[in-house]
C-alpha cells in the first residue's frame, strides 16, 4: 500500500513527493507550489495557530484563521 503525500497548504493528495511538487499551489504563502505536509495521516487535524480541528487537510485549510501571522488560511500542526 503506497503511502498518500499532502499538500499543507491545500490539502492536494498525491502518491509521491514529485507529483505533489509539480503542481501549483494557491494557498502556498509563496504562491507557487505545493509543499508536502510531513506528518502522518490522522483522523483528525488541527490548525498550528488557532486550533480549529477537522477530519482532512483539505477541509482545515479551506477555511480562513485570523490567527495566521503569514497569510489567511489554517496551518495543519
Amino acid at each position: 500500500m503506497s503511502e498518500k503525500i499532502y499538500c499543507k497548504y491545500c490539502g492536494t493528495e498525491r502518491s509521491s513527493v514529485s507529483s505533489l511538487t509539480n503542481g501549483s499551489c494557491s494557498k502556498s504563502p509563496e504562491g507557487k507550489y505545493h509543499v508536502p505536509y510531513e506528518g502522518s495521516e490522522k483522523s483528525k487535524y488541527e490548525c498550528k495557530y488557532c486550533g480549529t480541528e477537522r477530519s482532512s487537510i483539505s477541509s482545515l485549510t479551506n477555511g480562513s484563521c485570523s490567527k495566521n501571522p503569514n497569510g489567511k488560511y489554517h496551518i495543519p500542526l
